[in-house]
């Protein structure tokens, strides 16, 4: 009887464990955890952002107050004084949004990746455009989507309607697979590219990449069928994050491996005594 129990008990335990198995692997893979980079980012990345995006109570109550401050004391100039024609006031700042606590849970990860080619000569010939699709099926694996003008613009023949460019929107597993591939194989071989600005992002944690057309073929899927294709035009990467700073999400990306730098001053101004 004891040996029945213990088998039946058994036999229990191992089928909770194996679905407990199948749901974690559900759950990674529905998160997107399953490539090089995402594991990175879940087994040393997230860790190492919550310590760095760190903040002691003391300096965030006083960061709040100084916000609060400026912004009572901006108020009273506006309503306090009488309004000039003459003179141009100044705008109120929007007040800057409020950083929450940044934990294991809620650190600054990639939500979408979108990879946009717009094409100048599909306004004389639209069959152009075909060329950009297979281009973008080629390097991220996704069928594209071709974009369609919404206004009319005579200054370049445009009217409402034309097809001018593709995109696609990578998320999941195919977008951590295209950011490891952009930053580990396509960034390095480029010979005059030092990075981002400091100064880049859009303030509520997106940032955008714009490369010429050489450098589409720089895609290890692209060497080979490179010669195939009549038109190669420049493309735009725009990585949108989570990150409700630019810091963070700069701190993000640059964990992934994409370099920033700061701004160069030219070689007059460098050694000028």
């Amino acid at each position: 009887m004891y040996g029945l129990a213990a088998r039946s008990s058994f036999t229990f335990a191992s089928k909770a464990a194996a679905t407990a198995t199948k749901r974690m692997f559900a759950a990674s893979a529905t998160q997107g955890y399953q490539t090089r980079l995402g594991q990175y980012y879940q087994n040393t990345l997230r860790d190492d952002i919550t310590i760095l995006e760190y903040i002691p109570p003391k300096v965030r109550a006083e960061q709040q107050a100084a916000e609060e401050t400026r912004l009572q004391a901006a108020r009273e100039n506006l309503t306090g004084t009488p309004p000039n024609p003459t003179k141009k006031h100044k705008k109120v700042r929007m007040p800057k949004p409020k950083v929450p606590v940044v934990t294991a849970h809620n650190a600054p990860f990639v939500k979408s990746v979108t990879v946009h080619i717009r094409c100048r000569e599909a306004l004389q010939n639209k069959h152009h455009l075909l060329s950009a699709l297979m281009a973008l099926q080629v390097i991220t694996g996704v069928r594209g989507e071709v974009i369609k003008s919404k206004n009319d613009a005579s200054t370049w023949k445009l009217r409402k309607g034309m097809p001018i460019a593709a995109k696609v929107e990578l998320t999941g597993d195919r977008m951590l697979e295209f950011l490891d591939k952009l930053v580990e194989v396509v960034l390095p071989r480029m010979k005059e590219y030092h990075g981002l600005r400091m100064s880049a992002g859009d303030g509520s944690g997106g940032f955008t990449l714009g490369f010429d057309p050489s450098v589409i073929g720089l895609f290890p899927e692209m060497e080979v069928v490179y010669d195939q294709f009549p038109l190669i035009t420049g493309f735009h990467v725009n990585i949108n994050t989570t990150a409700v700073r630019n810091p963070s999400g700069r701190l993000l990306l640059s964990g992934f491996g994409l370099p920033f730098v700061h701004a160069r001053k030219p070689a007059s101004e460098t050694f000028m005594l």
